[in-house]
């Protein structure tokens, strides 16, 4: 069995291609790579068959998992995977060639670690690379994950399979909102996450995904109170480590602070885009998602105060 399983959930072709090449151009041999269509309407098929490299197993799904249900796809990937170890890139993001290499490395030198991060940057709809996102230490406790947040995406991970299965596989919210943070901290938690110094992962930042749709804003605001129920409970926990100790009491004290600037901001970035029209939906609404009227009040100025100065 390969080592390494290196799986895309696939709906949109525009980027495909250049995503299977990424993945053949790995100096570490030792992968599959698994394909599975989201009973796509795009012709994904011209695509892959182009490709006759036997590590290349394509799948398509009966059912269409859609957007809101992505995580399904996700974990269907993970239950067509062989390898020791497991990763789930977009259909529209790239690796660079030492992407497998430096996790072969790290996986030499720590072996009871069970989950590994990739540092990344961003590109654009060129393939230009617009911002680097910054190195991390090699190893790091959970808490430590967890107190140092990052930009971070699905593919910048890299999962034990077998440790990822045991905990029921990718964390499950609409529109994988917050989900692979979740996924993560849940793998990381026994023994922690080994990060590589080099540059593995090119995230495309489009409109086109998931992560720019706000038109699900409710639904993503709700996943999010749930990752911080989610943390909640899992700072009930109390480490061995002193530093560790340390870390969870700051992440306790500022959770709920953290939880509704993030909501905020969500709030903020919807309303810029039409101030009338969606100032009054959260005018109407944002007592239904928890947002107090000070709250509100806040966002709905910065918002305007963006739209004023830009």
């Amino acid at each position: 069995m390969p080592l390494f399983s290196v799986t895309i959930p696939a709906y949109k072709a525009k980027y495909l291609a250049e995503t299977i090449d990424s993945v053949l151009a790995q100096q570490c041999p030792d992968f599959e790579l698994i394909i599975v269509n989201d009973a796509s309407p795009h012709d994904l098929d011209a695509i892959v068959n182009r490709y006759a490299d036997p590590r290349i197993r394509y799948f398509t799904n009966e059912h269409n998992c859609g957007a809101r249900n992505v995580v399904d796809n996700w974990n269907i990937c993970l239950g067509h995977a062989r390898g020791e170890y497991v990763c789930c890139i977009g259909d529209d993001d790239t690796l660079t060639p030492t992407y497998l290499a430096d996790f072969a490395d790290l996986i030499g030198r720590y072996p009871q670690v069970d989950l590994f991060h990739a540092r990344s940057v961003i590109i654009n709809d060129r393939s230009e690379v617009v911002e680097q996102l910054e190195q991390r230490k090699e190893w790091e406790s959970v808490y430590s994950l967890i107190w140092n947040p990052r930009n971070t995406h699905l593919g910048d991970f890299l999962f034990r399979t077998s440790a990822l299965r045991s905990c029921g596989g990718f964390y499950r919210l609409p529109y994988g909102w917050a989900a692979d943070d979740l996924t993560a901290f849940t793998v990381a938690a026994a023994h922690g996450c080994c990060n590589t110094q080099r540059v593995g992962f090119c995230y495309r930042g489009n409109a086109e995904s998931i992560s720019h749709d706000m038109t699900c804003i409710e639904d993503k605001i709700r996943a999010y109170q749930h990752w911080g129920e989610w943390m909640a409970h899992f700072l009930e926990r109390e480490p061995s480590d002193p530093d560790d100790r340390r870390l969870r009491l700051l992440i306790a004290a500022g959770l709920r602070h953290y939880v509704e600037a993030h909501i905020d901001d969500m709030v903020e970035w919807d309303i810029r885009k039409a101030p009338l029209r969606r100032g009054l939906f959260w005018l109407t609404h944002h007592t239904a998602h928890g947002i107090s009227l000070r709250r509100y009040l806040r966002a709905t100025a910065k918002a305007l105060k963006h739209r004023i100065l830009s």
